[in-house]
C-alpha cells in the first residue's frame, strides 16, 4: 500500500467525504426512541451501501433491541485482520430549545460541523471508513484483511450487540479490533486510550410505613426511610478517603502497574486549570494515587441521585414512606460486575436490617479494559496519530465505560487499539455537538496509516 497515495486520496476528495458525513448525519437515528426505529434501520443501511460499494461482504445482525452490521473484505487469508468498530445511533436531542441549530440539519461553521452524532459516533467512525476507502481506491488495495462491526443499540442498549458475539465467534476472528470512540485531551495531542472502567449502576428503594405519615403524630417513632437511605450511603464510601466500605470491594483489584501510570502521565494536566473549568476550589484524590490516576485507574463508587419525602412548592411536614437512590460503582480489573452487586446487596441489607424494606433495581453493567502500552498494536496506533497529525501521539486512560469493549475481548481473544478523534469540547451526549472537520479527515488519514503499520510493522499471526 502506498500510504503517500492514500493522503493525496483523501486530500483530493475531500469535499465529497464531508459531503457523505453530512448527509449521514441528517438521519435522526435515536435509538432510545421508540419512533426513530425506521431511521436507525436507515443509518445502519447507509452504511452498509457504503461499504458494499467498497467490495465488502455484509450481514444484519438482528439484536433484541435494532440490529447490527457486520462487513468483511479478505485480501489474503496470509494477511492480519483488523476489526473496527462503530456505531450509528445516537443521543436523544434534548434540551432542544438549547440548540444553535436544527440537530439534524447539519451545518459547517468556524471548521466544524455541527449536528448530533457528529463527534458520537458517526464522525468518528465514518472517518474509519473513509480511511480504509482512501487506502483501498488510493493506495492500491487494503494491506490487511479488514471487518467491520457496526451496531444501532449503543445509546440505548448497550449490551445488546455484545449479546449476538457468542453466535458469530468465528465471523468476529482478527488479530486487532480499533475503535474510535474516544477523544485527543486537545488539539496538540492526539491519544491512545489505554483504559476504559466497567461499571454497576443500582437503585435500591427502601420503604417504611404504609404510606406518608404526619411527622408531628409519628415523628420520634417510626425509623424514616430518608433517615436509613442517609445512614446506608453513610456507609457506602468514607468521606474523606473516598475508600468504598462494602465488605470485599478491593480484593480482585489488580493494580495499574509502573508502565501504565508512567504512560497516563504524559497527559497535559494542569489540577489548578482543571479545578477553576469545572468551578470547584480544588480536586479529589485517593491517598496514594494522583488526581488523574484516581479518576480513571482506580475504582469508585458514587450516588448519582436522590428522592425522597416532600420537595414541591412550600411546605408539608410529613415522613415520606419512600426513598431511593440511584448509585453507580466504576470497577478495574479484575473486578467482576455481578459479583459487586452482590457484595452490594448484601451490605445494603446488613445496613437496612429490620428498619425498613429495601428494593434493588440493576441499570446495567459493563466490564473493565486494560490494554498494554508496550503492546505492538498501540504502538502501532502511536506512529499512526503521529503519522496522520503530525503531533506527538500519547497514551490516556478513560474513567467512563464501553461495555461492547470487554465483550469482543473475551468473543475474539485479540488486542484493542482505542484510538478516537474526538475533543473533549465536542458536546458529546449535549446540545451543539460538533467535530472539527480536521479530525475527521485526520481520522481518515490515521484509519489508512494504521493499517499501513500493521501491515508493515506489526508481527502477528493470521487469523482467518
Amino acid at each position: 500500500m502506498d500510504l503517500e497515495k492514500a493522503f493525496a486520496y483523501i486530500k483530493q476528495n475531500e469535499k465529497r467525504l464531508v459531503d457523505e458525513l453530512v448527509q449521514f448525519l441528517k438521519i435522526p437515528s435515536i435509538s432510545a426512541h421508540k419512533e426513530h426505529d425506521a431511521d436507525v434501520a436507515r443509518a445502519l443501511e447507509y452504511d452498509k451501501k457504503k461499504l458494499e460499494s467498497l467490495g465488502f461482504r455484509t450481514e444484519v445482525w438482528p439484536t433484541r433491541a435494532h440490529a447490527g452490521l457486520f462487513a468483511e473484505r479478505t485480501v489474503s487469508a496470509d494477511l492480519p485482520t483488523v476489526l473496527i468498530y462503530g456505531h450509528v445511533d445516537v443521543q436523544p436531542v434534548d434540551p432542544i430549545e438549547l440548540w444553535e441549530s436544527p440537530p439534524f440539519e447539519p451545518r459547517i461553521n468556524d471548521g466544524k460541523i455541527w449536528a448530533r452524532g457528529a463527534d458520537d459516533n458517526k464522525g468518528q467512525h465514518y472517518a474509519q471508513i473513509a480511511g480504509v476507502e482512501a487506502a483501498l481506491k488510493g493506495g492500491g488495495e487494503l494491506p490487511v484483511n479488514v471487518k467491520f462491526i457496526i451496531e444501532a443499540d449503543e445509546e440505548y442498549d448497550g449490551e445488546a450487540m455484545a449479546a449476538e458475539f457468542p453466535k458469530h465467534g468465528k465471523k468476529l476472528a482478527c488479530d486487532v479490533f480499533v475503535v474510535s470512540d474516544s477523544n485527543f485531551p486537545d488539539t496538540d495531542h492526539p491519544a491512545v486510550t489505554l483504559s476504559l472502567r466497567g461499571i454497576q449502576a443500582v437503585e435500591i428503594t427502601i420503604t417504611g410505613a404504609s404510606g406518608d405519615k404526619h411527622s408531628g403524630e409519628w415523628g420520634g417513632m417510626l425509623y424514616e426511610p430518608i433517615d436509613v437511605l442517609r445512614w446506608v450511603i453513610q456507609n457506602l464510601k468514607e468521606f474523606k478517603t473516598g475508600k468504598v466500605l462494602i465488605p470485599g470491594f478491593y480484593d480482585d483489584v489488580v493494580p495499574p502497574n509502573a508502565d501504565t501510570r508512567a504512560a497516563i502521565a504524559q497527559r497535559p494536566w494542569n489540577e489548578a486549570d482543571i479545578a477553576k473549568t469545572l468551578g470547584v476550589k480544588r480536586l479529589f484524590h485517593e491517598e496514594g494515587f494522583t488526581v488523574l490516576e484516581s479518576g480513571t485507574l482506580r475504582p469508585t463508587q458514587q450516588v448519582n441521585g436522590i428522592k425522597g419525602g416532600y420537595t414541591g412548592e412550600g411546605f408539608k411536614t410529613v415522613i415520606g414512606n419512600k426513598a431511593s437512590a440511584k448509585i453507580s460503582m466504576r470497577l478495574v480489573p479484575n473486578q467482576a460486575p455481578e459479583k459487586i452487586y452482590q457484595m452490594f446487596e448484601r451490605h445494603v441489607r446488613s445496613l437496612v436490617g429490620d428498619m425498613g424494606t429495601v428494593e434493588f433495581r440493576s441499570f446495567g453493567a459493563g466490564k473493565p479494559f486494560w490494554s498494554d502500552p508496550k503492546s505492538p498494536y498501540v504502538q502501532a496506533g502511536l506512529r499512526a496519530l503521529e503519522t496522520a497529525f503530525g503531533k506527538p501521539a500519547i497514551m490516556l486512560a478513560m474513567g467512563g465505560s464501553i461495555p461492547i469493549v470487554p465483550a469482543l475481548v473475551e468473543t475474539t481473544g485479540a488486542s484493542c487499539v482505542m484510538m478516537g478523534f474526538g475533543l473533549p469540547g465536542d458536546n458529546l451526549h449535549a446540545p451543539n455537538e460538533h467535530f472539527p472537520i480536521a479530525n475527521y479527515l485526520g481520522g481518515a488519514k490515521a484509519a489508512a496509516a494504521y493499517l499501513n503499520e500493521v501491515a508493515t510493522r506489526v508481527s502477528a499471526p493470521a487469523r482467518r
